[in-house]
């Protein structure tokens, strides 16, 4: 498939064990320089972006980068979406910026791949784009905390200036109304119509939130990712295309088996 895209990720690593979060998942050395290593070989095995751009939180510790790498370093790390200052936590100003690099690079897609998720599959992104019968492709949010996975995004270009207007006209603080929600909301003009705070506190037992999960579901705006995981577990390691995030010290052994078979 003959298309253009580059690559964008978020960035933050510390050695300090910051309380920046109500819950961190997987092993510790996924939100190291170590693992990034890790990150870009996948992403140069298995992806042909024309460029891979780092949007940086303002971290003290910064990565190794490579020829086709580029750090950008805001200025202030905002913060998890649990924990943050601002309108927008540290990954939503990442995604923007990324999106916005995206058009002024004139590619076709813009793709995000998480600093701690890891790809599988020779042409994965390209497989991805060959299945979008939207402009919008996240992961399915199914068996998870959020209405969708942010872990792997593709976004058709020349639909990113109406993704931001849309993502940008939720007056709600990312605390409140998750990115992933947002994303969800952003892609689907009938979510758009409804009261904000309808999203607020959308993992509670009650009726609204049965309903409104439904709505998430029937009125997807997007084209789930044609493969499994993000944070949906378990991985099976023998699938022609996977991605996942939030990996154990056990899964990581295993996909660098499966990595590692395929030299």
């Amino acid at each position: 498939m003959d298309c253009s895209y580059i690559i964008t990720t978020g960035w933050w690593a510390s050695d300090k064990d910051l309380n920046d979060r109500e819950v961190k998942y997987g092993d510790h050395i996924i939100r190291s320089k170590e693992f990034h290593k890790l990150w870009y070989k996948a992403v140069k095995k298995y992806a042909n972006p024309k460029k891979i751009f780092i949007i940086d939180s303002n971290s003290p510790i910064k990565p190794d980068l490579e020829d086709d790498e580029v750090l950008i370093s805001l200025l202030e790390n905002a913060g998890h979406s649990t924990n943050h200052i601002g309108k927008l936590c540290g990954v939503s100003r990442a995604h923007l910026l990324g999106m916005s690099i995206a058009m002024v690079e004139e590619v076709d897609y813009w793709v995000y791949i998480e600093q701690d998720a890891l790809i599988y599959g020779n042409g994965i992104i390209e497989e991805a784009i060959s299945k979008m019968k939207k402009p919008y492709m996240f992961g399915d949010g199914f068996k998870t905390p959020q209405p969708t996975q942010q872990s792997l995004m593709i976004i058709k270009t020349e639909y990113i200036p109406t993704f931001i207007k849309n993502f940008t006209s939720i007056k709600s603080r990312d605390h409140n109304v998750s990115p992933e929600t947002k994303f969800a909301i952003a892609t689907s003009k009938i979510l758009q119509l409804l009261p904000e705070n309808l999203f607020f506190d959308i993992h509670t037992e009650n009726f609204k939130n049965r309903v409104l999960w439904k709505l998430f579901d029937k009125l997807k705006g997007y084209t789930p990712l044609p493969f499994g995981y993000g944070r949906v577990r378990p991985i099976n390691f023998n699938d022609k295309y996977f991605y996942f995030q939030h990996a154990t010290n056990e899964e990581l052994k295993k996909y660098i088996e499966v990595f590692e078979k395929d030299e």
